[in-house]
């Protein structure tokens, strides 16, 4: 996952400040279940969309 984690990153230098910041948080929620699913058989990118997904709907789910 950190791979791909280090493989966005590289996009953000072309990114207006919002946007980097945005994109940041989105990166801190696709590592938050990171050990969870490496050990999953899934593919990196796939396990890094299943933890947005996650993070997003607990915050929404918390009303944040």
């Amino acid at each position: 996952m950190e791979s791909l984690a280090k493989a966005m990153k590289s996009m953000e230098s072309s990114m207006p400040e919002r946007d980097r910041r945005l994109f940041d948080e989105i990166l801190l929620m696709g590592r938050i279940h990171a050990s969870q699913m490496d050990l999953s058989k899934l593919s990196p990118e796939t396990a890094f969309l299943i933890s947005v997904i996650m993070e997003m709907m607990d915050r929404i789910d918390h009303g944040q």
